[in-house]
């Protein structure tokens, strides 16, 4: 009985590099790999490049195995090459390993299917199977000339209608829908390209690749030249809007369509003509105005909210301060005579929570002060480390919290300026496949004299997809991170705990830039302090609330708290509740009563708070329904 390999892949991925033969594949770790199986190839192909993620088994330690690779011709029946690769990983790790076979050793040849068999040679036990096809890229001239598009659109899960546009208010799946023709002169290939749907989601979030053969529609008459591609995607309530996809044959693309999921109405039919072509460049902008030339009105009466602006009123909020507070820094301006507070870090007492993180700031703070005072007086100062690493849950004031250490690391002369930049995924990749560099230090540029806050980081690293442009952002960081020069400004990177930890181990450079006294883990409000926010939220608008809407809400806030998850909202579920429950329903009791006095003004009722809701499932979204 053969024994069990404590080793397995977790993906195999090809790239067949079409680079001049003198290249030498220095750069294999960072080609294009997807999930496609078709290239074409030509004079100039270097070579075929494979990359794997082997996964460890056990639990309690590493592993050292001798694995191959073996590279068969499937066509003409006889193994071409085989290498020979140690892989070693500690325990509950995994490894990338990328290998080439060179044109002259894999002897390419267009027409031909290959196959890589990865081997343990310690338990002689297979691990992965992988099998390209190779085209001729001059046979047909280029690959928009294998297929002619005829039309396409979205198709509901539920029925076989095509539409242009949807009204979707729901998480649901629809299906992607190409129909193309084959332009094949004489008899047709056995095997057919492979065709890439690249799909782009609202607000440039994700990209999703999707590779497949094309289905004949009619299986028993293949003359009917009728051809359809398929690819299934979902749509959520924070990512609707705008969508472009696009369809490609071995990188080339043939036809693109635009579609809204936010139109005023569903719209039956087909993209066709030149509504398919593919745009030259994709970028939001320039999907939006395709689609405003064929649909101007499609868009929904009601205002989108202003995510950005709905978090600078929290942490505007947030870092508001109390009488008390005030007074306090008032007296406090007064001890210096040059103005200078003891007390240089704007307090952080009037917070509501953030236990662990003021504890760390409070040392932090007297660092940064204690090296100012040696630096006045000329004596030698040690270098402080800078960048930070936020942990915590949306909500939780790690944005306001990087807004006080940017004043007072300029109060105290380590930051020029001490500003903050927010930036995110979105907003640091780039239109085009590795321009991520020029935007990251655009924004670095940005944060010069401050800091540089990147939100949600860990959707930098996408360990799956070696094609993720995320990589080029998190090298751009690493490399300027690395220059001692640019000292006049501070990264923090925040995300969920867990994602920004897996960041971090496979990411080494980080955690040598970053130690581990300046990660700040956030935590999540308790049930007192949630409704010791929504207290001060309405304390500070001029608002007063009675003693049974004051119990009835601490219920509702109680009720939230149990059944939250992952991506419950903290204090931005806070004030989110009274902005847009508790106020409208105070409004419409007031204005229906007629009432005009100051204590109506001002005072919110148990008939404003509304009832506790427990989670449920909701039945999926029905064409033609609307809001």
């Amino acid at each position: 009985m053969k024994k069990q390999s404590p080793i397995y892949i977790n993906n195999i991925r090809f790239y067949v590099c079409d680079y001049d033969k003198s290249n030498e594949l220095n750069s294999i770790f960072l080609l294009p790999y997807d999930s496609r199986h078709d290239f074409c190839v030509n004079g100039h192909s270097a070579g075929i490049a494979v990359s794997t993620q082997f996964c460890n088994e056990r639990q309690d330690k590493g592993v050292r195995r001798k694995v191959s690779y073996t590279l068969i011709d499937m066509t003409d029946r006889y193994e071409v090459a085989k290498k020979f690769v140690n892989v070693v990983i500690a325990k509950d790790y995994f490894l990338d390993v990328c290998i080439s076979f060179p044109a002259e050793v894999s002897e390419l040849a267009a027409g031909h299917t290959f196959k890589i068999v990865v081997c343990d040679e310690n338990s002689t036990q297979t691990l992965a199977e992988g099998t390209i096809h190779l085209f001729d890229s001059t046979t047909p001239s280029s690959p928009d000339e294998w297929y002619e598009v005829i039309d396409g659109g979205i198709r509901p899960e539920w029925e076989n209608r095509l539409y242009k546009m949807l009204n979707t208010v729901e998480a649901h799946e629809y299906r992607l829908q190409f129909n193309i023709s084959p332009k094949f002169d004489d008899k047709r290939p056995a095997i057919m390209p492979e065709l890439e749907v690249r799909l782009y989601y609202p607000n440039e979030r994700f990209v999703k690749d999707y590779f497949v053969e094309p289905v004949c529609n009619n299986q028993e008459n293949y003359d009917d030249n009728r051809w359809t591609v398929e690819c299934p995607f979902m749509t959520f309530n924070d990512v609707d809007g705008v969508f472009y996809a696009e369809l490609l044959c071995m990188e080339y693309p043939i036809a693109g369509i635009v579609f809204d999921t936010l139109s005023k109405q569903d719209v039956i039919g087909k993209w066709h003509g030149p509504e398919i072509q593919p745009l030259e460049e994709y970028s939001l902008d320039l999907a939006t105005q395709k689609i405003d030339k064929y649909y101007p009105f499609r868009r929904k009466t009601e205002t989108i909210k202003d995510d950005n602006s709905f978090d600078d009123a929290i942490d505007s909020f947030m870092a508001s301060k109390n009488e008390e507070d005030c007074i306090n820094e008032e007296n406090s301006k007064k001890v210096n005579d040059n103005g200078d507070r003891p007390d240089a870090f704007l307090s952080l007492n009037h917070l509501t929570g953030l236990r662990s993180v003021k504890e760390k700031l409070a040392i932090y703070e007297r660092v940064v002060r204690f090296n100012k005072m040696r630096a006045d007086k000329g004596l030698p100062v040690s270098s402080t480390p800078l960048h930070a690493v936020f942990l915590g849950s949306p909500g939780t004031g790690k944005t306001t919290v990087a807004k006080m250490m940017g004043a007072m690391l300029h109060r105290a002369g380590v930051l020029s300026k001490g500003h903050v930049v927010i930036r995110e995924r979105a907003t640091l990749l780039g239109q085009n496949y590795n321009s991520e560099a020029e935007k990251t230090m655009a924004a670095i540029d940005a944060a010069q004299g401050g800091i540089l806050f990147i939100d949600e980081a860990y959707q930098l690293y996408q360990p799956e997809d070696p094609r993720d442009p995320g990589k080029f952002v998190i090298e751009t960081l690493l490399t300027t991170l690395a220059d001692e020069k640019h000292r006049d400004w501070m990264l923090i990177l925040a995300g969920y705990s867990d994602e920004m930890k897996q960041m971090f181990n496979m990411n080494p450079g980080f955690k040598s830039r970053i130690p581990d006294s300046n990660i700040y883990t956030f935590d999540d409000f308790t049930e007192n302090e949630l409704m010791e926010i929504a207290q001060n939220y309405l304390k500070s608008n001029n608002y007063t609330i009675t003693s049974d809407a004051f119990e009835a809400l601490a219920m509702r806030l109680k009720a939230d708290y149990a059944q939250r998850d992952k991506t419950f909202g903290n204090a931005r579920h806070v004030i989110n509740l009274i902005q847009t429950e508790i106020l409208p329903a105070m409004a419409v009791r007031v204005i229906n009563e007629g009432l005009d006095d100051d204590v109506s003004l001002t005072e919110v009722r148990i008939a404003d708070i509304p009832p506790c809701i427990f989670k449920s499932t909701t039945s999926p979204h029905t064409i033609g329904f609307m809001p």
